[in-house]
């Protein structure tokens, strides 16, 4: 049945009205949903960014330590003490780590920009198509009933895009929480403890030259003593090793864990559940996936 001239006036002014309300309305954030959208994508960037500092901290030690050798000439006699390479794999499995969290924290950068810009524009551009869908109401043809339906579809397309994010953060919020907030603070204090290890490198000092004896001397009992220091620092290295890289590994599988979740899985779920919502509502038709017709397409 069609509406009758009564019908498509109120329609016309309740739109014209809401649209205008959303226009030149100040405030473009729901203050519930928006506000913990805004945390949880402040401390999730926070959380990743300390956690590459961290990585990058052991990556920094192990590097110098790795690639280090101290030069002793006593009495022109050149000596070579090299820190071996056995801290590749823990150098190897950081490099691994702190790729992983960059793409983390891009995505999260990605997506907070994406919500921001979403925050600002939904309610400007919702607002012009539903003026136009306001003047559409008065026209009955065919065209304009196609164009009705386009405009009908975008509104929706446009609230789903604008509620699908912070629905999404929220979301990822209550599952990085419950599952996964105590696994990797664990894991970043394991990994700060374990790696203090690299620090007694750093503490050997060459002694100072006091004549050619006393050079002699000095640079004999400071082998004797840096010898026996690199074995404990090694040996303590080797000890914690296999602590440090099954903590990397355990970050790193947590931290793609978050990735697939908070980027793939979750918004396309929440993406598909509010499509499927409208179709109910809206009596619409809406596909989930938009699949591209061409020649390859077609018979």
């Amino acid at each position: 049945m069609k509406p009758t001239l009564k019908q498509k006036a109120i329609l016309s002014l309740f739109g014209i009205l809401i649209a205008t309300a959303l226009f030149f309305s100040p405030v473009t954030k729901i203050p519930l949903l928006d506000t913990k959208t805004d945390t949880y994508f402040n401390d999730a960037i926070t959380k990743a960014g300390l956690a590459y500092a961290t990585c990058r901290a052991i990556n920094a030690s192990v590097s110098v330590v790795k690639d280090s050798t101290l030069q002793l000439e006593p009495a022109g006699v050149g000596v070579s003490l090299a820190v071996g390479q056995i801290l590749d794999p823990i150098d190897d499995m950081t490099e691994r780590l702190s790729s992983v969290l960059v793409t983390a924290i891009t995505s999260l950068g990605v997506q907070k920009l994406s919500y921001e810009i979403g925050v600002t524009l939904a309610p400007q551009v919702f607002a012009v198509f539903l003026i136009i869908l306001s003047i559409l109401v008065w026209f009955n043809n065919d065209r304009i009933a196609s164009l009705h339906k386009i405009t009908t579809r975008i509104l929706i397309l446009i609230a789903v895009l604008r509620f699908c994010l912070p629905v999404s953060s929220i979301a990822n919020d209550y599952i990085y929480k419950n599952y996964f907030s105590e696994q990797i603070i664990a894991t970043n204090q394991e990994l700060t403890v374990s790696s203090r290890i690299f620090d007694q490198f750093g503490d050997i000092v060459v002694p100072e030259a006091t004549g050619f004896w006393g050079t002699i001397e000095n640079s004999t009992s400071f082998i004797k003593k840096v010898s026996v220091d690199f074995k404990n620092a090694l040996k303590a290295s080797v000890t914690d090793m296999k602590e440090i890289i099954e903590n990397l590994l355990k970050l790193t599988f947590l931290y793609v864990g978050i990735f697939i979740i908070q980027v793939i899985i979750l918004p396309l779920l929440i993406f598909w559940f509010f499509i499927k919502i409208a179709n109910t509502l809206f009596q619409t038709n809406n596909p989930v996936i938009f699949k591209t017709v061409g020649p390859m397409n077609e018979k």
